[in-house]
């Protein structure tokens, strides 16, 4: 009896991995549930909405002489799914609202992957000058935001992953 009860025990240990669960392998990560972050309404509202003035100045993606110069303190929508930022100084950030039935996948397939806020997400560096940032916010919709930003000390990368931070902020959940 002392036997089989030992070999129940083993049995049952085996199955259920030692008490605990086992992580995901992130590759077969495809839906935005298996990251454990809530799924964000991003196909609701205009992509100009996701980054306010106030922050895009904290961004550092509009100078104090913005609206003076022609280079408006707001965000300007290029199409219905896009918006842009620019600043006299050679900063700028394009924001865009992509929709796919792979959006997990389609945020991680170029660049180092690594989330932003919990959420799936990759970093492509373009010759340090240059970076686009993608994030899945559901399963049905991700993010891109391409930045340039020759004048910044931190480079094009940090701003376009503080950008997506911002954004994913002020989304709406889903």
């Amino acid at each position: 009896m002392r036997g089989r009860l030992w070999v129940s025990l083993v049995a049952l240990t085996l199955l259920t991995g030692c008490g605990g669960t086992a992580a995901k392998d992130p590759a077969k990560k495809t839906s935005i549930a298996d990251f454990e972050v809530k799924p964000l309404a991003v196909g609701t509202v205009k992509p100009c909405s996701l980054v306010t003035a106030q922050q895009a100045g904290e961004l550092g993606l509009v100078s104090a002489k913005s609206d003076q110069s022609g280079f408006p303190r707001e965000g300007r929508p290029q199409t219905p799914t896009t918006c842009f930022w620019a600043d006299s100084e050679g900063t700028s950030l394009d924001l865009q609202v992509h929709e796919s039935d792979r959006a997990v996948s389609l945020a991680q397939s170029q660049g180092e992957k690594a989330p932003i806020k919990g959420y799936p997400a990759s970093t492509l560096d373009i010759q340090g000058k240059s970076c686009r940032v993608s994030v899945a916010v559901s399963d049905d919709y991700y993010l891109v935001f391409q930045t340039l930003a020759s004048n910044k000390p931190d480079g094009a990368c940090a701003l376009g992953r503080r950008a997506a931070e911002v954004a994913i902020g002020n989304a709406p959940t889903g």
